[in-house]
């Protein structure tokens, strides 16, 4: 690199490195002004600027907003912070991976119904109906799930120049949203939710939110990493970690932090008379819970077709068992409407010629045609974990594939496969990664 130049970026980086904003700002926004970039050999600024800016740098601007500092000689590797507002950006996609609605969902005013595989982009507005779950890919393999009767505009989603995973903003209507988002992707990247009470500033994490229209409240329950939370008339953001939530009143402020209820645990099943085996499930629970929620599926990953009950009491009514799994994933709601901590059961009637009860399970992966899917089931004997299966080559039927022949026990199970068709023309396609685990549970089969 020539002196002038090399002058010239150190000043530069100078400029830009006195002023670098924190990764969430004062109001719990995630959006910091400056994107990092690693200086590498043969760089100049007239390169970066090029290729990565949507016009020239105005030097002049940035020193009266920055004021330099003298530094020592830029040397390979040192990291220049860049303002984020003037790298540019191109348009991202989610994709839809799950879908369960016996009517047809549209985005916005569209006239075409949503179905697995569609992408839909930046100002995209989904309601989903009542009864009905949706669920979407961002590039950078995080998941948004939509529960019944969820509305979620999605004002922003897209990628600059210098980050792999896009910047999302997510505003939440009505309902309540579910979020995986990916922990591999930068804490600097913007990943925003917003209710017009709150507004959540998120990193790597597992979490969801909720509001009510009628009652204009709602709630965070981070089940995994930290999100920086804010009632919109609240001073400052408080970080919310895994286990804790808090309630937003309508005013906008936010509520004392409470740690999550326990959910639901299984306590004894009976049988109920008729033709076909059904059961009524007593569970034990937290007695501070105001009631409780049972969402059921034929999958293990409840992407599939899904229902959700709300129990005024620990009981559950199981209608219709057969050898496959039914999956129940069960909560405990907080009279402050804090749903809890997840606990998920897999209930079955093995067949009565069996010589040992065995059932089996169903796993969706709908965007896998014509992909190999990597798999690992695990069970946990006694505190010790068994690897049952472990395979990087398992192919799916349909979108689903099943795993037969598993006893009674505790299970955990992870499954990735690249989605086939990435949203964009980009160096690496989306991932897909799911990961859970659920205790299978056996009930005989009523005697006539």
């Amino acid at each position: 690199m020539k002196p002038k130049t090399m002058k010239t970026l150190v000043v530069l980086l100078g400029v830009l490195l006195s002023a670098v904003a924190s990764a969430e700002n004062k109001d719990g926004s995630n959006e910091p002004s400056f994107i990092a970039y690693k200086i590498k050999a043969g760089d100049t600024l007239n390169r970066i600027a090029h290729q990565y800016l949507v016009q020239p740098l105005d030097l002049d601007a940035i020193k009266k907003a920055n004021r330099p500092q003298s530094l020592d000689i830029l040397k390979v590797g040192a990291e220049l912070s860049i303002p984020r507002h003037l790298v540019k950006t191109s348009p991202s996609k989610a994709t839809i991976m799950g879908l369960s609605c016996a009517t047809s969902i549209r985005v916005g005013n569209s006239s075409k119904a949503l179905t697995v595989g569609t992408q839909v982009s930046e100002g995209a507005l989904i309601e989903v109906p009542a009864e009905c779950h949706v669920s979407l890919l961002l590039e950078d393999g995080s998941i948004i799930r939509l529960p019944s009767s969820a509305a979620l505009k999605i004002s922003t989603l897209r990628k600059n120049a210098l980050e792999t995973a896009p910047e999302v903003k997510l505003d939440l209507a009505r309902g309540r949203v579910e979020l995986d988002v990916n922990k591999g992707r930068s804490k600097l990247t913007p990943f925003e939710v917003r209710t017009p009470i709150s507004i959540m500033g998120v990193r790597g994490t597992e979490f969801r939110v909720g509001y009510s229209h009628e009652d204009q409240a709602g709630q965070v329950e981070v089940l995994g990493g930290t999100v920086q939370t804010r009632g919109n008339t609240d001073a400052n953001a408080q970080a919310i970690t895994k286990g804790l939530g808090v309630p937003i009143n309508a005013d906008g402020k936010s509520l004392g932090v409470e740690t999550l209820l326990d959910p639901p645990a299984f306590a004894v099943a009976k049988a109920t008379a008729g033709s076909a085996p059904s059961f009524v499930v007593k569970l034990t629970a937290p007695p501070q819970a105001s009631y409780f929620v049972a969402d059921s599926s034929n999958t293990a990953n409840l992407t599939g077709q899904r229902s959700s009950q709300h129990l005024l009491s620990p009981e559950l009514f199981i209608p219709r068992l057969t050898p496959q799994l039914t999956f129940y994933l069960l909560t405990s709601v907080s009279e402050t409407g804090l749903v809890g901590t997840e606990r998920t059961y897999g209930f079955c009637t093995p067949l009565t010629d069996s010589k040992e009860a065995r059932c089996s399970a169903l796993f969706e992966a709908p965007l896998a045609d014509g992909v190999a899917i990597s798999f690992q089931l695990s069970k946990t004997i006694d505190g010790v974990t068994h690897q049952l299966v472990d395979t990087q080559t398992l192919h799916a039927r349909f979108g689903r594939f099943a795993i037969q022949g598993l006893p009674a026990g505790r299970y955990q199970w992870r499954l990735s496969y690249p989605l086939a068709e990435a949203p964009h023309a980009s160096n690496s396609h989306p991932v897909i990664r799911q990961s859970g685990s659920f205790e299978l549970i056996t009930l005989p089969t009523p005697s006539p």
